[in-house]
Order: C-alpha cells, then sequence, then structure tokens
C-alpha cells in the first residue's frame, strides 16, 4: 500500500512539473513524408527520396500579385486545440527572397465548416507565442494563443471553440510589386504537437494527490503503512 501511495504521489508531481511530457507529438520524416498533402502548381511541391528523403517545395513566380504561386506541404491534425497547438520544421536547404522564410499555414474547422486560414509571420516554429494573421483581420500583430478569443467571422464563433485540421508549411506567397523571383525550400522534417492545458493538468494532478491521501490514511489506520 505504501508503494501504492507513494506512486500517486510521483505521478501528480510529475503533472505539475513536467507538463510538456504529456505531450501529444507527431513528426514526419524519412518515408513518412511521401503521406503528407501537397498542394500547388505541377512539379512544384512535392516528396524527393533522397540522402535525406525531403519534403520539397519550387515557385518560379513568388513576386507578382496575380500569377504568384504557393506550394505547400500539409499534415492533417487531428482535431487539437488552437491555444496548446505547436510545429516546428527541420530544413535541409532554401532559396527565398530576402527578409522571407517559409511560413506555417493553420485550417481551422467547426460546426460550420474550415475557417479563414491562420498564416504566421515565418520562421520553422509556430507555438502560442508566434505572431499570426487572419486574412485581412489582423497583420502580424496578435499571438496565435490570443487568437483564441478573437471573434472568427464565417462562424460569428471565438476562434478557440475551433480546432486545428490542417496544418502546413507555404513558400511564395508575397508581393514585391512588379519582379517575378523563384524560391524554393527542402525539408527533411515537420513536427506538429499539442501539450495539455495547465489548467487540466492542475485538476488532474490534484485528483490523484487527492486519492493518494486518502490511500495514505486508509492504509495507516490498518497499519499497512509501515511496511514496505
Amino acid at each position: 500500500m505504501k508503494k501504492y501511495c507513494l506512486a500517486l504521489l510521483a505521478i501528480a508531481a510529475a503533472l505539475a512539473i513536467t507538463p510538456a511530457a504529456l505531450a501529444d507529438s507527431t513528426t514526419y520524416s524519412g518515408s513518412g513524408l511521401a503521406g503528407l498533402d501537397y498542394s500547388g502548381g505541377p512539379g512544384d511541391s512535392q516528396y524527393v527520396p533522397g540522402t535525406p528523403d525531403v519534403a520539397q517545395l519550387s515557385t518560379a513566380d513568388s513576386g507578382t500579385a496575380s500569377t504568384a504561386d504557393s506550394p505547400a506541404v500539409f499534415a492533417q491534425i487531428p482535431n487539437w486545440s488552437l491555444g496548446t497547438f505547436a510545429a516546428s520544421y527541420d530544413l535541409v536547404s532554401s532559396n527565398v527572397p530576402s527578409g522571407t522564410s517559409p511560413y506555417w499555414i493553420l485550417y481551422l474547422t467547426d460546426d460550420t465548416g474550415y475557417t479563414l486560414p491562420i498564416v504566421a509571420d515565418g520562421g520553422s516554429t509556430l507555438n502560442a507565442s508566434s505572431l499570426v494573421h487572419v486574412g485581412d483581420l489582423t497583420s502580424g500583430s496578435i499571438t496565435l494563443g490570443a487568437l483564441d478569443s478573437l471573434i472568427d467571422p464565417n462562424s460569428g464563433l471565438a476562434y478557440g471553440l475551433s480546432t486545428v485540421a490542417w496544418a502546413g508549411v507555404e513558400i511564395g506567397d508575397w508581393d514585391n510589386g512588379d519582379a517575378t523571383i523563384p524560391a524554393s525550400a527542402d525539408f527533411d522534417s515537420l513536427t506538429v504537437s499539442q501539450t495539455p492545458e495547465p489548467t487540466s493538468l492542475l485538476l488532474l494532478g490534484t485528483g490523484l494527490l487527492g486519492l493518494a491521501f486518502l490511500a495514505f490514511r486508509k492504509a495507516k489506520a490498518s497499519g499497512l503503512v509501515l511496511h514496505s
């Protein structure tokens, strides 16, 4: 019984101090990149086996608004919460216009269907602190975490009531006015993850502590607590 009490206490303590360890995470690499969804013009977005295998994006016309292509690679997400979502990618190589980088793009879903895409400012990491914009509503001025309370104009509901349906990395969606500038990027790894909300962990940890306390009192009353 003493061992049982100690086990419950250890689990509760772990929930309190290491929530990241309970994150649900998936990494796509190697041949796993072949199962992702690729979008763009013919040959602009594809899985390329090699050493290493890569998800390859390339476009010859990233600089003009009327003809710009935006190749992307997407992973389907099992309805994870927006506020706890995070993602990252590893680049093998890239050739993009100065001042730009491949950027994350999310599609959410709710009871009305898919919402407007959420586009990050750029860079390999996306988390609650990342600056994002949604259509014309914001422009790099709100964090992904703060977006939870913003109202989605399609559904009239807060974005936090929707869930992430697709997460992808895109290149080339920009406009410098008149030039045609190519862009390309090869990724050998994409990772998507969801970390449990702190309040949920607190409730679970508190419940386990309560069980441990009751078990400890019961064991003490029966005299079992003195035995290993």
